[in-house]
Parts: C-alpha cells; structure tokens; sequence
C-alpha cells in the first residue's frame, strides 16, 4: 500500500474516538508532567544536598529507573503490584509509569542546572546573611529554572511521545485507539498516518511555544 491508496474518508465515522484518544494521550501526558517535574526537582535538591543519605537515595533510583524501560515499569505497576494486593488501574498505571520514569530524567536536567550555578552565587547570599533554605528558593532556584527551561521543553515532547506505549496496558489513548480501530477496518496505513502526524503536530507545538515561553530567558548570562 502507497500513497495513492490514503482514503482518509473512510475514517470518517472514527473520527470522534480518535479525537478522544488524542485528548487522553494529553491528558495522562499533562498529569505525569505535574507529578515528575516537581518530583524531579526535590530529587536533584537530594542529589545536590550534603546529607550522603539523600544522595544515594536520589542517585540509585535515577540509577535504577533510567535502566528499566518505561514498558517494564507500566507491565510492573498494572500486573505485578495487583498480586500483592495494591490493584491499580490502567490509566493510573499508564500515568505513574511515565512520571516515574520521567522524574529520573528530570533529576538529571535539574542538577545539571544546580551544577552551572557559580559558587560566586552562594558566597555572595551568604555574605547577606541569608540562611542556606533562602539561598536555595531565592537565588540558586529560580537561575537554575532559567537555565534547564529549553531542557525541559525536550522532556515535555519525550513524555507525550512516550504516552503510546501506555496502550500497551489498555490506556486508551491516541495509539490504542488507533490499534482498536484497525483491527475493525484494516485501514492500518490511514489510522497510523492521522497517529503520525499527530504526535508531529503535538512535537512542533510543544516546542513552538516552550521556545516563546522561554524566549531569552533561558540564554541570559549568569550573574557573577
């Protein structure tokens, strides 16, 4: 099958369900990012800190969950953790497994950002007199924001392409629906394409508007 076979009439009747499955793919998309993008920073504040037991705590889950493929930890979260009494659904499943795998990338963009803060930064505050929790929320934080902003708008596009592998559980979002509907209509070729050009179409965006939402923000020169 070619080009010249694309009928995309024929998907007509489904539009409306795959419309659905786009919004929950936004949907469980948006939610992991609320959970892993604070999580992430508490983690790097660990991995940054002088306390070694917050250190390690940090380190070997970011050690532990970037080595696990996202696929293993949503199969772990809806059919293993059922077994031990903690029954979970698929579209909770589907969201946990992309914020935890998330968050361990997302400690790794963070401390970068704590990593690129000049120590001239921390002696100057506290020559001021601000006590080491002021320093952090006040001085080192936000530059650290402004620095790892771009890094996280590449974060954003990774978890809404990563969200397909959710249908592999039963979420039923833009993927799953995709694959429901094809097993009805063997129109894999058109289904597969409006999916595609979805997911581009949620990339371009997404990185269309964290570039206006940084502007030059995130490329301004640290302050000495």
């Amino acid at each position: 099958m070619g080009l010249s076979d694309l009928n995309l009439r024929v998907l007509v009747p489904y539009l409306p369900v795959l419309g659905w499955g786009a919004l929950r793919t936004l949907e469980i998309s948006v939610l992991a990012i609320a959970l892993s993008f604070p999580l992430g920073l508490a983690g790097a504040l660990m991995r940054v800190s002088d306390n070694r037991f917050a250190r390690a705590i940090a380190t070997g889950y970011v050690e532990i969950v970037r080595n696990i493929p996202l696929l293993v930890v949503l199969y772990i979260l809806f059919l293993v953790l059922p077994l031990y009494g903690i029954p979970i659904n698929a579209l909770t499943a589907g969201v946990l497994g992309l914020a935890i795998n998330s968050t361990a990338f997302t400690i790794e963009i963070f401390r970068g950002g704590f990593s690129a803060i000049p120590v001239a930064q921390h002696e100057a505050a506290r020559s001021l007199g601000l006590r080491p929790v002021l320093i952090m929320a006040l001085v080192v934080v936000p530059q650290v924001f402004r620095i790892v902003l771009p890094t996280l708008g590449n974060q954003i596009v990774s978890i809404v392409l990563g969200s397909a592998q959710a249908s592999i559980i039963g979420v039923s979002e833009l993927t799953y629906q995709t694959q429901s509907i094809g097993s009805s209509t063997f129109r894999y070729f058109e289904l597969f394409t409006i999916a595609a050009l979805f997911y581009i179409a949620c990339a371009q965006v997404i990185s269309l508007l964290w570039r206006l939402l940084t502007g030059r923000a995130a490329h301004a020169p640290l302050g000495t």
